[in-house]
């Protein structure tokens, strides 16, 4: 009985640390950041336009893993 209970918590903890590396794999956005609902940026200016921040251009390398995303 001890030695399933050892083996289910070792399988149960792997299977944890295995989902939450592949969620946190998933984070990553490519784009820019939106800014915070109450920052200056996100108040429409004076047209009643929110203003559109493309942010910095960054150029397109790509990572060896990208044909398997």
């Amino acid at each position: 009985m001890s030695r399933a209970l050892s083996r289910l918590c070792r399988t149960l903890a792997l299977s944890l640390a295995l989902g939450g590396a592949l969620a946190l794999g998933g984070c990553g956005v490519k784009g820019p950041l939106e800014p915070p609902p109450g920052s200056p940026q996100a108040q429409p200016g004076p047209d009643g336009k929110v203003p559109k921040d493309t942010g910095p251009v960054k150029p397109n390398t790509p990572f060896i893993l990208d044909g398997l995303l």
